[in-house]
């Protein structure tokens, strides 16, 4: 019964010991977790580094409006193009053949 004792002794230190490194771990991951979030390198769901500066982080656009210069011109439709008198210049490639 000696001999059993002892082993239940040594399991339960053991155990001790490991739940004690698994807090010491987990409290050192929380930190490292916040210091990340807190300015540090980011990472993906997949481990890698991510450049530049996240979607949620983007300065708010300003109030006033941005003066994009003078107006572009007036384009012609797609559909409708000069005739050149050239039938086959750009044939549709999806229109069926008379």
């Amino acid at each position: 019964m000696g001999f059993m004792d002892k082993a239940k002794k040594l399991a339960e230190q053991a155990q001790q010991k490991l739940d004690e490194a698994q807090e010491r771990f987990n409290q050192s991951q929380s930190s490292s977790g916040q210091q990340a979030t807190t300015g540090g390198e980011r990472y993906d769901e997949h481990g890698r580094p991510v450049e530049g500066s996240p979607a949620g982080e983007a300065p708010p656009p300003s109030a006033e409006p941005v003066d994009a210069g003078p107006a572009p011109a007036a384009e012609e439709p797609a559909g409708e193009q000069p005739d050149s008198g050239d039938s086959n210049a750009n044939p549709d490639p999806f229109k069926p053949l008379q």
